[in-house]
């Protein structure tokens, strides 16, 4: 059986499901339970640990939900106290106003409808909480182009965006066709296919400088999202600074006895993060970019002489 493929979204989402759902069907079979929401046993165990660490609403964090699964049997033992009303604190009430503000902003202009329910929910929800001024968000990204995007992705549309490349540090136009909006270390990363690359490219939501609809034929397969066959196989060797070189290349304990293996995707990121270490590290392999290294570091060698 195919399983949904997980996203802190969808996982958040399905946390907040579990609750009323085991409230339900007590005593529910662990493996109907993963069924039912369409993910691994595994995973529904992994789901069920981080509900029994959650605190109990308007109690301290010490008052956690009373769950037992040990058996392959789900229970909740405290439903009826979590169906009761609670009244949200203000930093909650903050929050899901701050929530509000950025579903707002990112609603296209034609759904009014679902403007007037988000505006007025916000509405009652600000005055509920005694708020003496408005609350905004100010996402990491333009709510213009935000919205293009989340447009293109249900209209199954392409757009022609302009993007901060930080690797080459250029900026580029490219035509895509977005396929979703993901969360990676704490940044927004749209997930398209590139026509300039003939590929799928992950861009961060940030760095993309304008947005506009065009008429190309959109993408609408979705392939997996690992990029080997374009993957970029280096060694190095690292001389001092051993935290920096661990931190730039994320190396493992297990990977630095002697020469060091990874994987790179872009032969631009390589070379300037092997420049920026200062010699602290240096590239064994492969033979051509070692070439491009050096070659670049001469000629920045040979600016610095003639000033």
């Amino acid at each position: 059986m195919a399983k949904t493929p997980q996203t802190p979204i969808s996982r958040t989402s399905r946390l907040l499901d579990l609750v009323p759902y085991l409230a339900a069907h007590q005593g529910i079979e662990l493996n109907s339970l993963a069924k039912d929401f369409s993910v691994t046993a595994n995973q529904m165990v992994a789901d069920l640990t981080t509900l029994w660490m959650c605190g109990l609403p308007g109690y301290t964090p010490l008052e956690l939900m009373d769950l037992s699964f040990d058996s392959g049997y789900v229970t909740i033992h405290n439903a009826e106290t979590l169906s009761k009303p609670r009244n949200l604190t203000s930093e909650e009430s903050i929050a899901l106003l701050l929530g509000l503000d950025l579903v707002v902003q990112s609603l296209p202009e034609e759904r009014s409808d679902l403007l007037a329910i988000a505006t007025a929910l916000r509405n009652k929800l600000a005055e509920r909480a005694n708020l003496p001024s408005p609350v905004h968000a100010n996402s990491s990204g333009d709510s213009a182009i935000r919205t293009s995007i989340l447009h293109a992705i249900s209209a199954k549309k392409s757009v022609e965006i302009s993007y901060h490349s930080l690797y080459a540090d250029v900026i580029t136009s490219r035509v895509i066709t977005p396929l979703e909006i993901h969360i990676e270390e704490t940044h927004e990363n749209v997930w398209a296919y590139c026509e300039s690359a003939n590929s799928f490219r992950s861009f961060r939501m940030d760095r993309v400088l304008e947005s506009k609809e065009v008429k190309a034929p959109a993408r609408t397969s979705h392939p997996n999202h690992s990029s080997e066959s374009h993957s970029i196989d280096f060694v190095l060797r690292i001389h001092s600074r051993l935290r920096d070189a661990v931190e730039r290349f994320s190396i493992n304990k297990a990977d630095m006895a002697g020469d060091i293996h990874k994987q790179a995707y872009s032969q631009q990121w390589l070379i300037r993060s092997v420049l920026s270490s200062s010699g602290a590290v240096e590239l064994i392999a492969p033979g051509m970019t070692r070439e491009s290294i050096a070659l670049t570091a001469a000629t920045l060698l040979r600016k610095y002489e003639t000033h």
